[in-house]
């Protein structure tokens, strides 16, 4: 669940058709046909967004992971909290229901929730750390999730069926990597955060 996608339309968050049934376990056709089979209860705008023509073009370009969306696809249901909701109702499992909670939670309402709890602290007055706009930390923190990556795709190419010195070779990558990763590791630990008073 923590991996999911935030795509955002008109300033909402939304999900894709692909996404929704990704999450609630169950085939894409099965959400289509769920919608096709209610389509009285669902309200454009309030339920789904459907994305059409140059709209669909213009969103395509925008999202990064081209895999939500065909290439070809003539058209794009992008469905709201109220949408998931629906589509819960008439699912009405309890993995669909147990899903929605968490997306209510953690992912359409995710943003509010971040913005309520920094009001607080800035209402509060209280001492934070400045990690979200320490450049040092940022960067610090970047370099290790880098380091990480390129240890996972060296991982990945020491499980496929090689020679014992392209084994050997690939080995050795990733133990020189693990030794980036430590060194940036060290400095990412080193780098304090200054506190700073949230404040209106």
């Amino acid at each position: 669940m923590n991996n999911l996608q935030i795509i955002e339309y008109a300033g909402i968050r939304v999900l894709t058709t692909k996404q929704l049934a990704g999450m609630y376990g169950v085939s894409e056709k099965h959400i289509k046909q769920n919608y096709a089979n209610n389509k009285d209860k669902f309200a454009s705008g309030k339920h789904f967004i459907l994305l059409l023509g140059e709209d669909l073009k213009a969103f395509k370009n925008k999202v990064e992971n081209f895999d939500l969306v065909g290439n070809r696809a003539p058209q794009l249901y992008l469905w709201t909290e109220k949408g998931a909701l629906l589509h819960a109702k008439s699912l009405n499992t309890d993995k669909a229901w147990e899903v929605y909670d968490y997306l209510v939670d953690f992912y359409f309402r995710a943003k509010e929730r971040q913005q309520a709890l920094e009001r607080q602290m800035e209402e509060r007055g209280e001492l934070v750390v400045d990690a979200p706009e320490n450049i040092r930390i940022i960067e610090a923190a970047n370099r290790v999730k880098d380091d990480l990556i390129c240890v996972r795709v060296l991982l990945e190419q020491c499980s496929k069926y090689v020679t014992r010195d392209e084994y050997n070779r690939r080995r050795q990558q990733v133990l020189e990597a693990v030794e980036i990763v430590r060194r940036d590791m060290l400095q990412f630990a080193i780098t304090d955060p200054r506190e700073v008073r949230k404040v209106m």
